[in-house]
């Protein structure tokens, strides 16, 4: 689905004022179907308009301007004219990083767990399902790395117990057949498995403290 124009400058709006505190925006969407975007920063003005007629316009507003028909920049799409206005109220620095930011969240790509025992670690998780490999890099310790989709998991050797155990979940296909095969090799179940608003759920405890959430994947 399409984002209107008039979301769009709205949008932009809001993200300048989550990434740039000292920025300030006032939005006008009129019933005509045109819109006005004002942005002010460190006592200097600047405007993007829309219009259904002319698209978009991108201007700095000056005391001595006057009254100047028309903007100093003219764009039919949005993307360049959210550039262009985002270069002029920003440094170029801070524009890629607002520009980059409206466009990606972070997504978790690693987990490294402290395991006292690395091979009952790894046979925990791989009661999951995951497939583990063995690795050591140069003179590193020897380790486990398991892949899911983009996101690693790795199972490093630790000397003493992490001050803080991780909490970490997992959607499996059969959540009652992996709680009783996690019975049935001594693993401590924190939670049975009972269904719930977000689904059924169980908590269980990996052989180092963690405490792992279970879920039925749907």
């Amino acid at each position: 689905m399409t984002s209107s124009p008039i979301s769009l400058m709205k949008n932009l709006g809001d993200q300048f004022s989550v990434v740039f505190p000292d920025i300030e925006f006032e939005f006008n969407a009129f019933p005509s179907g045109n819109a006005m975007l004002d942005v002010r920063r460190a006592g200097r003005a600047f405007v993007m308009s829309y219009s259904i007629a002319n698209g978009f316009g991108v201007d700095e507003l000056r005391p001595d301007d006057g009254f100047l028909p028309g903007y100093q920049f003219g764009f039919q799409e949005f993307a360049p004219a959210a550039e262009k206005l985002r270069e002029m109220v920003t440094s170029e620095a801070e524009a890629q990083f607002a520009y980059f930011s409206s466009l990606t969240q972070p997504s978790l790509s690693l987990i490294v767990l402290q395991s006292g025992n690395v091979d009952a670690a790894k046979d925990f998780y791989s009661a999951m399902g995951l497939s583990f490999v063995e690795e050591q890099h140069g003179n590193g310790p020897r380790h486990y790395s398991a892949t899911m989709g983009r996101l690693v998991l790795e199972i490093y050797p630790c000397r003493e117990k992490p001050v803080a155990p991780l909490r970490i979940g997992f959607d499996v296909p059969a959540l009652d057949q992996t709680i009783e095969m996690l019975r049935s090799r001594g693993i401590r179940i924190v939670r049975e498995a009972k269904d719930s608003p977000w689904g059924r759920r169980a908590v269980v405890e990996d052989p180092d403290g963690n405490r792992v959430e279970l879920a039925m994947a749907s």
